[in-house]
């Protein structure tokens, strides 16, 4: 009986050490916002934000903060990621909503379109913030099929967003 407590005690101090994903503040000096990001999709912090790839290599994610005055400004940053990453966007493609991620106004932005590895799903929230004139913006890109076979850890990643300020 003593060493199932024992097992269970060692268990509990050790389980905050066996997260899955890690938490990320963004930007990392004075953060605004936090996120987490699966472990397994090896996260990588960069100046102004963070950016992961799937453990299969089919979907590319990336949330950053960026200075911009209004959602229009914050768009225009947006675009310019993509394609300072070689994503080429379907401007007829796009479809667009309002969304929420934890009490926060969001504006999604998706459209079809190429990466390197071909065509590709592409998707630009939006988040806007409680410090003025920052936003946060989740990019997303890859395959059709990656981003099927990784929609509840897209979601995931999504739905950890928490605004610091």
């Amino acid at each position: 009986m003593k060493r199932h407590a024992i097992f269970a005690l060692l268990a509990l101090c050790l389980g905050p050490s066996l997260a899955i994903a890690g938490t990320f503040p963004v930007p990392a000096e004075n953060p605004i916002a936090t996120v987490s990001i699966p472990d397994t999709w090896g996260p990588n912090a960069y100046d102004g934000g963070v950016e992961g790839t799937s453990a299969d290599g089919k979907l590319y994610v990336a949330f950053e903060s960026v200075d911009a005055a209004d959602v229009k400004s914050a768009t225009e940053e947006g675009l310019k990621y993509f394609i300072k990453n070689g994503v080429t966007i379907d401007p007829d493609s796009m479809k667009t909503k309002d969304i929420k991620i934890n009490n926060l106004a969001a504006f999604d932005l998706a459209f079809t379109g190429k990466d390197k590895d071909g065509p590709a799903n592409i998707s630009l929230t939006l988040v806007q913030t409680n410090a003025k004139g920052k936003f946060l913006l989740l990019y997303y890109w890859g395959s059709s099929e990656g981003e099927k076979a990784n929609g509840a850890e897209l979601k995931a990643i999504s739905d950890s967003i928490q605004a610091t300020k």
